[in-house]
């Protein structure tokens, strides 16, 4: 019963701890621009992984043949719990590469982004084929650390459709 509860306390904690994060995407090829908010929204104590959402509206240029729905949309990263500080991305650091049920998550290297070195470049593969994101990661970013965001999208009429998007 002990167990029981430490296990939902800290389920509770780790929920409370990790919000929503948004961010502005920057113009494209096929687009002038839009918004993107990830944020952590499932936390299983048992499969040890946590679910990221990240909802995008992008904003199309003109004639271009993109529904929609395809524009405003979410996708969602089910990570291992470790990422959810830097402990994850230090051991990923040293194994280069790992992978799960829902992705292949590879270490990238250490960049500099702004004023900030040593940050992680990560990038996460889909196991469905419907995406490929690189986010850089840094511990003294707020709530996931994601500094930026690039996902390249494979859309009924776009493949590869890359965006990205930076912390506002």
């Amino acid at each position: 019963m002990k167990a029981l509860f430490l296990t939902l306390l800290m389920t509770f904690n780790l929920h409370a701890a990790i919000e929503s994060l948004n961010y502005k995407i920057l113009p494209g090829k096929y687009h002038l621009g839009g918004s993107l908010k990830a944020e952590a929204t499932n936390f299983n104590s048992v499969a040890k992984t946590m679910d990221v959402t990240v909802h995008y509206d992008i904003i199309k240029k003109l004639l271009i043949p993109a529904p929609a729905n395809v524009l405003k949309n979410k996708m969602v990263f089910a990570l291992p719990l470790e990422f959810q500080d830097e402990r994850g991305y230090l051991d990923l650091e040293k194994s280069k590469s790992r992978d799960s049920q829902y992705a292949t998550i590879q270490h990238m290297g250490r960049v500099k982004t702004g004023q900030f070195t040593d940050a992680h470049r990560v990038q996460i593969i889909g196991k469905n084929s419907k995406y490929i994101c690189n986010i850089i990661y840094h511990p003294t970013f707020p709530e996931l650390g994601w500094s930026e965001i690039k996902i390249w999208l494979n859309l009924t009429l776009l493949s590869n459709y890359e965006i990205q998007a930076v912390l506002k």
